[in-house]
């Protein structure tokens, strides 16, 4: 009769209080406490009337020993019974699901002798996918008609790791609840990860495209390999691998070398923005440890892979005080932007050291994964900082171009006045005169004091060059355009009209008045010898005369006209014996 007490007591201790449907699918139950426990591998654990009333108890969330479970080949089983209200309404219970995961091992989940699917599938190395959470929707089926529901936990996998010293599954993420509910709550809490990773994937493009188009912006390169491997790991990292099939074997090969590009590449980066050259010593340490990770990488065991990874962590730590060096520094220095990434990078270690103890310590712990958000922050202060040096860049061509710009104006300026100035005696030349002649002669014509066109020729100035050589020639033309130049009021105009002949535009005076100043500068240029300096330094004095033709513009002319009429006055000076002034009109 005892014997019969004992067992009903042990029947009663491992089954769990009644339970109502309705309150579960409104709101979600833990079922981490009181599972049956058996370090042994027998697939008959997985049916419904399996007797397991004399199995010792654990919750899920307990710790494995650090050696595992080797006598059964590191496999465990797990049972519980959950008892539901009657009488049952299964149409209720058909909406029940189940959420598990994720886990360090390998596990196969039963439900009513059923297999409802995986968590952490094993690949053909025997290499878990730990990360993994799956939810079931429950079979009818596999609640018996008295409203009892087993469910059977089968992990396995190989001895612990280092970092696999806490419990096997993350606390509170064993949830007997609602199906779809638990379906949208598991999809909701992926998408900030997928949000994030995308967002940093374009960050990633953007900075390429910029660095491309000008390879002087290095620090876009160097971003764009930062932001690009965080979104690779935070993609992989969330599980959203599976949108691509990848396998274990891919994308932990994968997380491995995004991490180390993002700490490799963010260490560049952070020299860069900081305009310090990179240490001799610090590229070699990032050669050796490209080198070690793509050797792990390449090499065919993952296993080997997973157990130095945790070694690369602290590889990682000795450029720590390289980076905190430098920061301090440009911080002491005042430096505006150190202060900023001391800001930015503080705030990302802290998030980055938060999830690094949850994932190698705590990994049972209920703690969100905070690092994407703090590398996203950060991502956005160093897309601020690029942004601001990219802008005083711009500012700084935008002034250089100025600089250009007014150079090159005067440039154009002197070529203009070349182009319009005779280069020999200084005065306009034919197309400088003719512009600001035309604009003179636009304006309106007072006919008491019309404007003077006055051509004025060197007299037998072929004879003087053929008598004393170019060099005099040069000379005389050069002072002949000085008294030119002397004898013309402010608003006059003057200038080479082309060989020895020149040309004076006068306004303002009525015909008595410019016939008598035009005689006065012909008695001028003929009353005082030109002074010349010939070969070997030889000085002596030329008499020169010049003719002068005069014509006075009329309403109905043009600027090619008048000088027509100048011109042929010129000519009857000339025909007249030279050394005179000739009036046409």
């Amino acid at each position: 009769m005892m014997r019969l007490l004992v067992l009903l007591f042990l029947v009663l201790g491992v089954k769990a209080h009644a339970v109502d449907v309705e309150q579960i699918l409104e709101r979600n139950i833990a079922i981490n406490d009181d599972w049956a426990f058996m370090p042994q591998d027998d697939y008959r654990y997985a049916e419904l009337d399996y007797d397991h009333s004399t199995w010792p108890t654990q919750n899920l969330t307990d710790a494995w020993p650090s050696a595992g479970y080797p006598a059964s080949g590191h496999v465990i089983w797990l049972r519980k019974e959950l008892q539901f209200d009657l009488p049952l309404d299964y149409a209720r219970a058909a909406r029940l699901g189940l959420r598990f995961g994720p886990i360090r091992q390998a596990a196969d989940v039963y439900a009513g002798g059923m297999k409802l699917g995986s968590i952490g599938q094993v690949d053909n190395g025997g290499v878990p996918d730990f990360r993994k959470v799956n939810v079931w929707r429950i079979p009818v089926e596999a609640i018996t008609s008295d409203g009892r529901l087993v469910v059977a936990i089968r992990i396995w996998g190989e001895s612990l790791r280092f970092s696999d010293s806490g419990a096997k599954f993350v606390e509170h993420s064993q949830i007997l609840g609602d199906y779809v509910a638990l379906k949208r709550e598991l999809r909701a809490s992926k998408l900030p990860a997928l949000f994030i990773a995308f967002v940093l994937f374009l960050f990633s493009l953007f900075s390429f495209y910029l660095y491309r188009r000008s390879h002087a912006l290095r620090d876009y390169f160097w971003f764009g390999v930062v932001t690009l491997s965080t979104g690779l790991f935070t993609f992989i990292f969330h599980d959203w691998r599976e949108l691509l099939g990848w396998s274990v074997q891919l994308s932990e090969r994968l997380l491995f070398l995004s991490f180390t590009a993002l700490v490799l590449g963010g260490q560049r980066l952070l020299w860069s923005l900081l305009a310090e050259p990179f240490p001799k010593w610090f590229v070699v340490y990032h050669l050796v440890t490209l080198g070690a990770s793509a050797v792990f990488v390449l090499q065919p065991s993952l296993s080997v892979l997973l157990g130095v990874r945790d070694v690369f962590w602290l590889v990682f730590l000795l450029s720590v005080p390289a980076v905190a060096t430098l920061l301090w520094q440009k911080f002491r220095a005042g430096v505006a932007e150190a202060k900023v990434v001391v800001l930015a990078v503080v705030l990302f270690l802290v998030l980055g050291w938060h999830d690094m103890v949850r994932e190698l310590f705590s990994y049972q712990s209920t703690w969100a994964v905070l690092y994407p958000y703090g590398f996203l922050m950060l991502a956005a202060t160093m897309a601020i900082l690029i942004a601001n040096r990219f802008g005083a860049q711009v500012e700084v061509l935008e002034a250089a171009v100025a600089v250009k710009l007014a150079e090159l104006e005067d440039i154009n300026g002197k070529l203009r006045s070349l182009s319009e100035r005779d280069s020999l005696t200084q005065l306009d030349n034919r197309r400088g005169l003719e512009d600001k002649a035309r604009s003179l002669l636009s304006r309106p014509v007072d006919v008491s004091k019309p404007v003077v066109v006055a051509l004025l020729d060197i007299d037998h100035f072929k004879r003087l060059n053929d008598q004393h050589g170019h060099q005099v020639g040069d000379q005389v033309l050069a002072e002949f355009a000085e008294r030119l130049r002397v004898f013309c009021r402010s608003h006059d105009l003057v200038g080479r009209w082309g060989g020895e002949e020149f040309i004076l535009i006068l306004e303002g005076l009525d015909r008595q008045a410019a016939q008598a100043r035009l005689q006065a500068l012909h008695t001028m240029i003929g009353s005082r010898p030109f002074y010349c300096e010939g070969e070997a330094a030889q000085t002596f004095y030329v008499d020169v005369t010049a003719t002068v033709g005069v014509a006075y513009y009329r309403s109905d002319d043009t600027l090619d006209s008048v000088i027509s009429r100048a011109d042929r006055a010129l000519y009857r000076g000339k025909e007249q014996g030279r050394n005179q002034v000739v009036h046409i009109d």
